[in-house]
């Protein structure tokens, strides 16, 4: 393995020159430069990361803190967009990231705790499923500074997250048009606020139409496409049926799908079916789903910039709302009732 003395030999430079290329500071010649990467190409020389972090006072990683359990974060394809955002930005910084994940469903502060606990990282992205606000003053106490990716109370903790509220405004509005009046909504217990976003987001947009969400309509799930079928098959059985389930997640929504298919149902001739995420299941489905497109990718990306802003002592500038998109496929139709009227 080359070193840096053995680079700057090769180069006939000095080392304090190989550094400056290495940190890409100024004060190089191009032709000098140019000699020292190819050198360092030829040779396959990789910095020393605890040397860069000892010139720096920097450990080169990131906290990632998840407060689901492994099984949960894998799989959620709409999590592993926003860890692959995460880890995209981090490449360019040559960073390495630490995961934080809760070790049990019912202990997400595990994850705080032990990621807390470490002092090996420069600075850390929280991926919000609960209110961080009981650990906001253990959080306040970090020399690092710390990124939520969702939604936060504490004014101090820079908070990105999508238009969950105008998407699922949307998403209800969509169903409304085309007539249907009893919709049902498949959402989590407990919610973070991403949900309760997306619930008032429902609310808003039946209140526009003069109507309200009937708590008899309102089931609950885990955002497991299990947990979604449950909840379609207790709404389904109602004495008065929705003509629409809007699941807060798009697994909830394959989830519903695969129960109408089991109540003998054909979607969206009987019943119409919208999700949140599109993920890239929601395109394999037939008919495939109408969903609410948040950018996964882009708030990870967007998280992981703000981050390493604030590292270098900058204000952070990051969007504090990325948009979402209603994508209207084959999962939503008009009411069967209308069709016969």
């Amino acid at each position: 393995m080359a070193t840096i003395d053995e680079i700057a030999r090769l180069a006939q430079v000095s080392p304090a020159t190989v550094s400056k290329v290495l940190n890409n500071r100024r004060y190089v010649s191009t032709i000098t430069r140019a000699r020292v990467e190819r050198v360092i190409a030829e040779t396959g020389f990789v910095p020393s990361q605890r040397a860069r972090g000892l010139s720096k006072r920097r450990s080169f990683i990131l906290g990632l803190l998840i407060p689901y359990t492994s099984d949960q974060l894998f799989a959620d394809p709409h999590l592993l967009e926003i860890m692959r955002g995460i880890e995209a930005e981090a490449n360019t910084h040559e960073y390495n990231l630490l995961l934080s994940t809760a070790r049990a469903h019912v202990e997400a502060a595990s994850a705080f705790t032990r990621l807390l606990r470490s002092d090996a990282i420069d600075g850390a992205i929280i991926v919000e499923t609960l209110d961080v606000q009981p650990f906001a003053e253990a959080l306040a106490q970090q020399p690092s500074p710390w990124v939520v990716v969702g939604y936060t109370s504490h004014s101090d903790i820079p908070a990105i997250h999508a238009d969950d509220f105008g998407g699922a405004f949307a998403a209800a509005e969509h169903l409304l048009a085309l007539g249907h009046r009893r919709i049902g909504v498949i959402s989590s217990s407990p919610r973070p606020y991403a949900l309760e976003e997306r619930l008032r987001g429902v609310r808003a947009a039946l209140a526009t139409a003069g109507l309200c969400l009937d708590d008899a309509l309102l089931a609950t799930g885990d955002f497991s496409p299990e947990s979604g079928a449950a909840g379609a098959h207790a709404l389904l059985a109602l004495p008065d049926p929705p003509s629409a389930i809007f699941a807060l997640n798009d697994r909830m929504a394959l989830g519903v799908v695969r129960a109408a298919g089991e109540r003998g149902l054909s979607v969206p001739n009987d019943l119409s079916v919208v999700g949140f995420d599109d993920i890239a299941l929601a395109t394999l489905l037939n008919p495939q789903l109408t969903t609410v497109r948040q950018p996964g990718y882009s708030l990870g990306g967007a998280a992981a910039t703000a981050l390493f802003g604030l590292l270098e002592g900058a204000v952070s500038s990051a969007p504090a709302t990325l948009p979402t998109e209603l994508i209207v496929r084959g999962t939503t139709g008009v009411p069967r009732a209308l069709e016969r009227g």
